[in-house]
């Protein structure tokens, strides 16, 4: 998949993560945002969605209890499993504003060899051989 000219805000998810970043995204997930097509059972049991979909916030960042216990056990569980800091990425939505980030994260996961979008599970690009494991 290459990487689109400009990225929907509607792909960041709630907790920071950019969803065309994840493996998930189109295979067969549209987005945290988007609808609950195609989600695994871990995903539509996300607590971070069920939150910020009780409390009608579309990022953690704007909610006024921020960064909560949720949020930081969400973001050491990413850390340890992608190295992918969420907790930093709501704090970016936070003080930078969506258009910002979303054009920070397109040139993020935008693979400089082939165009491809760059998966932060395998820091692989979609579609690629192997060759773009070592810039994160």
């Amino acid at each position: 998949m290459k990487m689109p000219d400009k990225l929907d805000s509607k792909l960041l998810a709630p907790c920071g993560i950019n969803c065309i970043s994840c493996e998930r995204y189109q295979n067969p997930c549209a987005g945290c945002l988007i609808g609950d097509d195609g989600k695994t059972k871990s995903s539509l049991k996300c607590k971070i969605k069920s939150c910020f979909d009780t409390k009608n916030f579309s990022y953690c960042g704007r909610c006024s209890e921020f960064p909560c216990p949720q949020m930081k056990k969400h973001s050491k569980k990413y850390i340890k499993r992608y190295d992918l800091n969420t907790l930093e990425s709501a704090k970016r939505i936070k003080n930078m504003g969506i258009g910002k980030i979303t054009d920070s994260d397109r040139e993020k996961w935008t693979c400089p060899q082939c165009g491809g979008v760059i998966k932060f599970q395998t820091k692989n690009a979609v579609n690629v051989t192997i060759h773009y494991n070592s810039f994160f």
